[in-house]
């Protein structure tokens, strides 16, 4: 779901930044919400788009990200950035190819202190 204000905002003004992630649901439902949002011009969240998935996997991710390109202007000017997750990473590749990738600074740093960790043991 994307609400039609949001998205042309984004196609307008909005810098072609997309933070995209997933948060799991703990309700009797189950599932994932997956979330596209930018930073408006005051640095406040801007919200883009949302929806809902059985799991966080490469269908999912992909059937998101084919809704969500449909409704950008210029696909392959934005960038995406997210934890690099491989449901996400496959369908970033498939759905947006052109597009720039990125990685969140704080998963990339809690998988340096992960990976860190382990070597230490």
């Amino acid at each position: 779901m994307a609400i039609g204000a949001s998205i042309e905002g984004f196609n307008s003004v909005i810098r072609p930044v997309i933070c995209i992630d997933a948060t799991h649901l703990k309700a009797r439902t189950r599932g994932v919400l997956l979330v596209a949002v930018c930073k408006d011009g005051n640095g406040m969240i801007y919200p883009l788009a949302f929806g809902f998935a059985n799991s966080e996997c490469t269908k999912s991710w992909t059937w998101f990200l084919k809704k969500l390109r449909k409704g950008i202007q210029n696909p392959d000017r934005v960038m995406l950035v997210s934890d690099r997750h491989n449901g996400i990473f496959n369908a970033m590749e498939a759905i947006f190819p052109d597009a720039a990738h990125g990685i969140c600074v704080y998963h990339l740093a809690q998988n340096l202190k992960r990976f860190c960790k382990q070597r230490d043991d």
